[in-house]
């Protein structure tokens, strides 16, 4: 008895350390959707999957026979069962059975937000027909549009953007418009899967609110159905924004995941495959390797998305080692008489002639040496005075010529604090990405929370053959297990410019960084593996 419940100890213990996901839906019978799949979909990316019932669909892949809706009364008891022991991070909802459902819903949610967990992120899928042909839900007008506005995301495909909207949807503009009508209605943001979207030569996902346009474009197969693909989606963004990663990379995430689920799924069904053969979802962990991941895209009007293609040189030394990050002219060239072979000068303040002075010094000091010399920000003045390269942060990348600086032969490093900034950078195929902050800097502000290192080794993974720096918060004491994770180039601001001996510190930096590397392959392979937990947290970035 005392082994048992030390058992059932560890095991809740465990259970506790991951996050808390709750899909509340419809049960389908045969396995394929609903809240089976929910739950399936989050022990497959380390998320706990409470279940709340909405209905009992009495379906095979094929066909449905039957649904029935449970009461109110039962539904409140799964909630209250729930809501004291397991509050979750997140809430994805799939199939509501009627308006009864919806509202009560909705009052809940807004009250959990408002007493229990303030940034709960609430998803709904609206599954309003099964993809065997029975319906679902009927859902009255004021239903809709009071879960819209509760909700914090809605992901309809085509068919259920115009079902909900009531305007056809039969290419990109009236797709855009069609969810610009759900925001005017008062949804917060609304992702359109383009699975059904004939049109299209390519599977594009299109995400829209009132901020912000984001497009993710993946390669379209025609290799069978896979069943609960709307569930798979929904519940992965749900678990994705309950383990820590801002919604622009949540959706990055499920998309990638969803991908590497059709993949796994279609190609270990059958050798060969129909176009109407029915496929159920395996079982594929965390997606690493960069096939799987969508392009993206910041509206059709990004200007990385330039119609003119763009190509910026690849750096003449890979081997980067130590980067320092400087802010004026005399600590560059004691770095550079101490070796460095790559520098950024960073000047954020002065007047534009105060920097072209400090940019045109620069050059000549690292004239004839090996020292590959980027300017931070400043690209027209980089070009005046024939850098090497320029850096550019996300902002910046808004505002800058890339045609010109590609015009100039310029190198081009960019800033990414994420996956979808990362996947959206690598249409620029720039001469290196640099990937943070790492860990809490007082250099600047961020936006953004600290990467970590299990984010480090995997953003470096996606990156492939584009040179990567690591960037924020790295000293010596921490140098050894950033390098450990197989990033090209360790990036340092404080650790170098602070020290009393600058030199002296870039030369122990470098020792220990090489070191790390002769003995990194093994913290690389444990890191990345599927099984590896992802981290913790909330942040909306």
């Amino acid at each position: 008895m005392i082994e048992t419940t030390r058992g059932l100890f560890k095991a809740t213990q465990a259970m506790s350390e991951e996050p808390v996901v709750w899909a509340i839906g419809g049960i389908d019978t045969s396995g394929g959707a609903g809240i089976t799949r929910d739950a399936i979909t989050l022990a497959d990316i380390n998320v706990h999957a409470c279940v709340l019932t909405t209905q009992v669909a009495n379906q095979s892949h094929s066909i449905m026979r039957s649904a029935s809706a449970l009461s109110i009364d039962t539904l409140n008891e799964q909630w209250q069962a729930l809501e004291s022991d397991l509050p979750p991070r997140a809430i994805k909802i799939g199939a509501i059975a009627n308006s009864a459902q919806a509202l009560f819903l909705c009052e809940h949610v807004v009250k959990i937000k408002q007493y229990k967990t303030a940034n709960c992120f609430v998803v709904w899928d609206p599954v309003l027909v099964s993809s065997s042909g029975g319906v679902l839900g009927e859902l009255s007008q004021h239903s809709i549009d009071t879960l819209i506005a509760t909700v914090d995301v809605v992901t309809p495909n085509v068919k259920e953007l115009a079902q909900l909207t009531g305007w056809p949807v039969h290419c990109e503009k009236s797709l855009l418009a069609a969810a610009q009508a759900l925001i005017a209605r008062g949804a917060q943001a609304v992702y359109v899967k383009g699975g059904h979207a004939h049109w299209q030569s390519t599977a594009i996902d299109t995400f829209v609110s009132a901020q912000a346009i984001r497009i993710f474009q993946q390669p379209r197969d025609n290799m069978g159905n896979l069943r609960g693909t709307g569930c798979m989606f929904s519940s992965a963004l749900a678990g994705f924004v309950a383990s820590d990663y801002d919604i622009q990379d949540a959706l990055t995430l499920a998309n990638a995941y969803l991908h590497k689920v059709r993949n796994a799924s279609v190609f270990s069904s059958s050798s060969v495959c129909s176009a109407d053969q029915i496929h159920c979802a395996g079982l594929v962990g965390f997606p690493l390797t960069p096939v799987h991941y969508p392009s993206v895209r910041y509206g059709e009007n990004d200007p990385i998305s330039h119609k003119t293609p763009m190509q910026f040189p690849k750096l003449t030394n890979t081997s980067l080692g130590i980067y320092p990050v400087v802010s004026d002219v005399s600590q560059l060239e004691v770095l550079v008489k101490a070796g460095a072979v790559i520098i950024q000068l960073r000047i954020k303040f002065g007047t534009e002639d105060f920097k072209s002075t400090q940019i045109a010094k620069a050059v000549e000091v690292v004239k004839n040496t090996p020292c590959q010399l980027f300017i931070n920000d400043d690209w027209e003045l980089a070009i005046k005075h024939g850098a090497y390269g320029v850096h550019l942060g996300q902002e910046d990348l808004e505002t800058a010529n890339l045609q010109a600086i590609s015009r100039a032969g310029l190198r081009l490093g960019v800033s990414t604090h994420g996956y979808c900034e990362l996947q959206r950078i690598k249409r620029l195929s720039p001469s290196y990405i640099a990937l943070g902050h790492i860990f809490p800097t007082t250099t600047k502000d961020m936006p953004s929370k600290p990467q970590g290192l299990d984010r480090l080794s995997r953003y470096v993974r996606l990156c492939a053959d584009i040179p990567t720096v690591a960037i924020g918060g790295i000293n010596l004491s921490r140098i050894n297990t950033v390098a450990s994770t197989g990033v090209s180039s360790i990036a340092v601001v404080r650790a170098v410019t602070q020290a009393a001996d600058p030199a002296a510190a870039f030369h122990d930096l470098l020792r220990r960084m090489n070191d790390a590397e002769d003995n990194g392959e093994d913290m690389v392979d444990r890191i990345t593996e599927p099984g590896a937990l992802v981290q913790h947290g909330l942040s909306y970035g």
